[in-house]
């Protein structure tokens, strides 16, 4: 006798997953519509048990009394301006750097004397490789 084979359990109809409540979202998110840092969006946020982010918090001013008739005004606190300048101070070279420049300084030595030598091929090789040791220090001092 054959058995009747039944679709799992998760599918049947009736099943709290089954087919018809699948693509239903159970609960519902209130929309929030209020403006960044209005009441409104503060009410929204805590009527839906939100907590408070910083869409909900507003930009304090500042309240100074003024002279005239002792009312209080609002006025933004002004930021204090930074130059864009940076303060260049003289950084002597450290023992390493110091060590390099000699290296590169004793290449060229050698490169003006083989060019007085008459060896140009020589010369030219020692100071392409004086010029990429000053440029691999000068690029290592920076970082």
């Amino acid at each position: 006798m054959a058995f009747k084979i039944n679709a799992p359990f998760h599918l049947e109809k009736n099943h709290q997953d089954g087919r018809d409540n699948r693509n239903e979202k159970s609960t519902k998110k209130p929309e929030i519509t209020g403006k960044i840092g209005s009441d409104l969006r503060r009410q929204q946020y805590k009527d839906a048990n939100y907590a408070p982010d910083h869409t909900t918090t507003k930009k304090k001013a500042k309240t100074v009394a003024s002279n005239s008739k002792g009312a209080d005004t609002k006025v933004e606190a002004e930021k204090p301006k930074v130059s864009s300048a940076k303060p260049t101070k003289k950084v002597e070279p450290t023992k390493k750097q110091a060590r390099k420049t000699k290296s590169i300084n004793k290449k060229l030595d050698k490169a003006k004397a083989a060019r007085d030598a008459g060896n140009i091929k020589k010369a030219e090789r020692k100071e392409r490789a004086a010029k990429r040791k000053a440029d691999r220090v000068a690029r290592k001092s920076n970082k």
